[in-house]
């Protein structure tokens, strides 16, 4: 797999090579997060829009990615979740939701803003120390913990077995308490 230096070098030299490396690294991902927001609410077509939205986004703003701040699957993770919900909100029939899921939606976008700013800082050393996991040790916390994928889901994706990846979730979170300063 190619680095994000590398991907970020390709997008700026070779926009065209460097688009494909992009959507071919991080198609499965971005479809999967856009899916689970939108599925049920939107046709096959309107979620592929969302998904080429999120590439388009990324593309247009590619000097724009401070790798310091996170990694490009990261970036492109969080540009989905916004696409997603920006589509969501779209929705001629959210005027017929329920006022509870209106109330949860606002819930949780207060909660995200607040919590972004609180963590600003902390964020940044868990990201290094995800990062220093290794792939595909890194890649699976992501999916578990942030994209809130299901043991299931991530093995399927990354063709290991179940076991494997809630054994290595286990690992991981004692490598990272200890490099957090969490354990002895």
């Amino acid at each position: 797999m190619i680095s994000d230096i590398e991907l970020l070098n390709l997008l700026d030299t070779k926009p065209e090579i460097g688009l494909k490396k992009l959507m071919d690294n991080y198609m499965a991902l971005i479809y999967t997060i856009i899916f689970n927001k939108l599925s049920g609410m939107y046709s096959k077509e309107d979620i592929e829009e969302c998904v080429s939205d999120v590439f388009f986004e990324v593309f247009h703003y590619k000097n724009r990615i401070d790798l310091d701040k996170g990694s490009i699957k990261a970036f492109l993770a969080i540009i989905a979740k916004r696409k997603a919900i920006d589509m969501y909100r779209k929705n001629k029939n959210n005027n017929h939701l329920p006022i509870d899921d209106v109330a949860q939606e606002l819930h949780s976008v207060v909660d995200d803003a607040a919590h972004s700013i609180l963590l600003k800082e902390s964020n940044s050393e868990l990201i290094n120390a995800i990062k220093s996991l290794g792939e595909p040790d890194s890649e699976i916390i992501i999916r578990k913990y942030y994209l809130h994928q299901s043991s299931k889901d991530i093995s399927s994706d990354l063709g290991l077995k179940v076991n494997t990846i809630d054994k290595k979730v286990s690992r991981c979170m004692e490598k990272l308490k200890k490099l957090l300063g969490g354990g002895r």
